[in-house]
């Protein structure tokens, strides 16, 4: 039995660099948003408590579970709908840059660590050592985030164990001026790792400027995408603007 068609919500919200509780107020006024416009899923981006390489991670993180995750499936579980975010996480004095995937019932399914953390990133967070797969709606899904998809293997490894769509929260930050070409060479990334494959990137991006931390005076530029088999560009974002995307997937 073909599994049935899906609504995906990408929501590209402004990411406040150190402001935990502007960040948790669009995190869950788009988790309504995405409701309200009937989607099976909203993945939201990576980081989104504090923004990617902002300080204030040491201090704005949070447990899993803790007391925004038990928030997050509690809306989950209202709506029916699944949830994917991108959040600083703190296990014992440390942070972890981490993805969750939390399905209708309020229930979390996965959790990833990011494998592929950037030199810049490497002295906040704490690396990611696994890989994880689920199933979701007769769909087999993985998680990665944002970097992990630059590596093959991290790509080669989850299509292996069964996943045909990786939801992967990113925050893609760049010169102003140069988004264009950015997106150029990320949808060119995408369709390098997808190849021939049956297989589905899901990435929601950020929007706002970098106010701190070592990208500091480079801007979040949005172009959430979705791209699927032969490279084919299903939903691309505005350009540093925010907004709820909604596709339906076959």
């Amino acid at each position: 039995m073909n599994p049935r068609r899906l609504w995906i919500g990408l929501g590209q919200i402004p990411i406040a660099m150190g402001d935990k509780r502007a960040n948790v107020a669009q995190i869950f006024h788009t988790i309504s948003a995405a409701a309200a416009h009937h989607c099976d899923v909203v993945v939201l981006p990576e980081c989104s408590l504090a923004g990617w390489l902002s300080p204030e991670a040491k201090t704005l993180a949070e447990p899993i579970p803790g007391a925004l995750t038990r928030k997050l499936c509690t809306r989950a579980r209202h709506y029916g709908m699944a949830i994917v975010l991108g959040m600083e996480e703190r296990v014992n004095g440390r942070v972890f840059n981490t993805a969750l995937f939390i399905n209708g019932d309020g229930r979390i399914l996965l959790r990833h660590r990011k494998i592929n953390e950037l030199e810049e990133g490497r002295a906040l967070y704490g690396p990611g050592t696994s890989l994880q797969v689920a199933e979701w709606k007769g769909r087999t899904i993985g998680l990665s985030i944002c970097a992990d998809s630059w590596r093959p293997e991290i790509t080669d490894a989850l299509y292996l164990m069964g996943a045909r769509m990786i939801f992967s929260p990113s925050a893609w930050a760049i010169a102003p001026g140069q988004e264009k070409t950015n997106l150029e060479w990320i949808t060119g990334t995408y369709r390098q790792r997808i190849g021939d494959r049956d297989l589905y990137f899901i990435s929601p991006n950020g929007v706002g400027p970098v106010t701190e931390g070592p990208w500091k005076g480079r801007v979040l530029q949005g172009n959430s995408l979705i791209v699927g088999p032969k490279g084919t560009v299903h939903a691309c974002g505005q350009t540093n603007e925010p907004e709820l995307l909604c596709w339906e997937m076959p």
